[in-house]
């Protein structure tokens, strides 16, 4: 066996990568995080923030020499040897062949549904998969009610009268990364586009040029000419990054052509501040979806109106934060998302509720 645990766990948990914080705050585990490996900076969750001012939560980062992987295996094996009954979740591409190492793959799934289920795995932990389960179930609901509502506004929809969206980002010395989608379930953002009756425009075959940068996958970018011949027309331009102004004004000659741009239709991910998109967003999924459709116009229109949380108007609306813990109560309780309400419309199919509880 590689690793034999009494259930539920009880020596803490290490984690490697910010996506690993969700789960157990949706269960009420926050303090089951003993420890962080990695620069402190990526953490957007409040709660873990408090806990690691409060001396809670254990750092293992080398903020003077960042990449230097021994430092960071001696103080592991270091903190392990203190805390012998510790779970570390590593990534999906670390190596999790050690004595007290769980492989986390969520990150590696396809669709955003797919990711959120791995709640279950560290629910199994806990003995608390009947919470999982009605955590899954509720948000599951919710999300089926927008897609339900956005079905309903577009069924009638001639394919060429739906929202067009570009999904596109810019990367210094490699080009513009675009969505790929020959599948609506080639990646989280196809999922949305479809599930909010959207047009996703996606790199065509042959466009643009790769880099592996040293590795099995294959990464495609687009010169400055490629994305205006795919995406000039776009009604809806969505920018998952923090860097839209700084790209604008070196290529504001380039971008002002853009249909999006110049109606001001161009969205960030810095909806709840800059690296939350990477760790809360994936959490709450069908809120995700509920901002998605809100931008394109296949939200239910009637009151009480979405008001968007993750994606935000580059031009209109500023970049958002997190509230503050409510230390320390708040360590313990479940993790409940903002804006986790769906209302149907009538005649739209599954109801969805406006249960926003996850317990």
């Amino acid at each position: 066996h590689h690793l034999v645990l009494p259930i539920p766990h009880q020596g803490g948990l290490v984690i490697t990568e910010t996506p690993q914080i969700p789960p157990p705050e949706l269960l009420g585990r926050r303090r089951d995080i003993r420890a962080y490996i990695g620069n402190p900076k990526f953490i957007s969750s409040p709660c873990l923030k408090y806990m690691k001012d409060e001396f809670l939560l254990q750092v293992i980062f080398f903020p003077e020499d960042p990449w230097n992987a021994t430092l960071i295996e001696e103080a592991t094996a270091e903190y392990l040897e203190e805390n012998p009954y510790a779970i570390v979740f590593t990534g999906p591409l670390d190596d999790s062949d050690g004595e007290r190492q769980m492989g986390v793959a969520a990150s590696q799934e396809r669709t955003a549904v797919a990711t959120f289920d791995w709640i279950g795995m560290y629910a199994a932990l806990y003995n608390l998969e009947g919470m999982a389960n009605q955590i899954v179930a509720d948000t599951k609901a919710r999300y089926e009610c927008s897609a339900s509502n956005a079905a309903a506004l577009t069924t009638d929809l001639p394919a060429e009268d739906k929202a067009t969206v570009l999904w596109a980002q810019y990367f210094d010395g490699y080009g513009w990364s675009v969505a790929e989608c020959p599948t609506w379930d080639a990646a989280y953002y196809c999922e949305y586009a479809q599930h909010c009756g959207a047009n996703l425009l996606s790199r065509p075959e042959g466009m643009g040029t790769s880099q592996d940068f040293g590795g099995s996958t294959l990464y495609w970018y687009l010169s400055d000419e490629e994305l205006l011949e795919l995406g000039k027309d776009a009604e809806y331009w969505i920018y998952a990054s923090k860097t839209f102004q700084d790209v604008y004004e070196a290529k504001k000659e380039l971008m002002d052509q853009f249909r999006a741009v110049q109606n001001r239709q161009v969205y960030d991910t810095q909806g709840q501040g800059e690296h939350a998109w990477h760790e809360q967003r994936l959490a709450e999924y069908d809120v995700v979806a509920l901002d998605m459709c809100d931008i394109v116009g296949t939200s239910n229109p009637n009151p009480p109106l979405h008001k968007r949380r993750w994606f935000r108007n580059v031009y209109t609306e500023a970049v958002g934060y997190l509230p503050e813990c409510n230390a320390p109560t708040e360590v313990d309780e479940p993790y409940i998302p903002a804006e986790a309400q769906c209302s149907p419309l009538e005649g739209g199919g599954n109801s969805g509720g406006n249960d926003t509880s996850t317990a």
